[in-house]
């Protein structure tokens, strides 16, 4: 990809070579006497060393080829990161959600070998869910605070806030939250000692604890995917596939990178 210079606007290449625009079109680089006759001109001056090492600090796709363009990527790969785990928590929360024919807390018959029938939660069903809960909060926590933007952050605290405002209940259905703040889920509690009713207010139902925290990752993955889309729109690409810098832009871009 090639990298053009495609607009020049006022104040904009003149401002870069110490002039100004009032005198025409003969002074237009200011530090220059009369007009310049041919670009070999610039590229052989301290005005062509200037923009040749401007340049040198970006690849052909118009990038940084610095420890900020390192930086970035980490960043944008955080924010992909969180957006992953936010969708997979989201999804994780529609099964316990779920209403219907597809509802995990409908209570089933079963007989045992001796023709007794029983009807109960099936509990394998519920603790599969929960830990599919617990598993996709543990990771957005994680990837979550790694995040630099304030907005994200704050909705990973308060998701955190409301796990440990809701530690007591959550412990009547087998689950404690360890020193970092990640979910953990007893099977054998939450199948055989748990009171089922506290299981399915903390995980069913608008308002629930899940549904809380649903809210919050959403809000989490919003933040991540305007980051991601003012990321993306820095970069300006012709119709050609070309990577286009304007004057205006190369200006500013040197003023905060020299």
């Amino acid at each position: 990809m090639s990298l053009t210079i495609n607009s020049f606007g006022n104040n904009s290449i003149y401002s870069l070579f110490g002039g100004n625009n009032s005198s025409g079109v003969n002074s237009m680089f200011g530090g220059l006497e009369g007009s310049l006759s041919s670009l070999s001109q610039i590229k052989s001056g301290s005005y062509g060393k200037l923009v040749k090492s401007y340049y040198s600090k970006y690849d052909t796709e118009g990038n940084l080829k610095s420890d900020s363009t390192k930086k970035s990527k980490e960043a944008d790969s955080t924010l992909s990161e969180i957006r992953n785990d936010s969708s997979a928590l989201s999804k994780a929360t529609d099964k316990l959600l779920a209403k219907g024919k597809n509802s995990i807390w409908d209570q089933v018959e079963t007989t045992d070998e001796d023709g007794n029938t029983t009807k109960d939660y099936d509990k394998d069903k519920i603790y599969s869910a929960v830990k599919g809960f617990a598993d996709a909060y543990n990771e957005l926590v994680d990837s979550g605070q790694k995040a630099k933007s304030t907005g994200i952050l704050s909705q990973i605290a308060s998701m955190v806030t409301s796990s440990a405002k809701t530690a007591q209940t959550l412990g009547k259905a087998g689950i404690t939250i360890d020193s970092n703040n990640h979910l953990n889920v007893d099977e054998d509690f939450l199948k055989n000692k748990a009171n089922m009713t506290y299981v399915k207010d903390l995980f069913n139902g608008t308002g629930s604890y899940a549904y809380q925290v649903a809210t919050k990752s959403s809000m989490a993955n919003s933040y991540a995917s305007n980051e991601l889309a003012q990321a993306t729109g820095r970069k300006s690409y012709t119709n050609t596939g070309d990577y286009s810098l304007s004057a205006d832009d190369m200006l500013s871009r040197f003023n905060t990178t020299t």
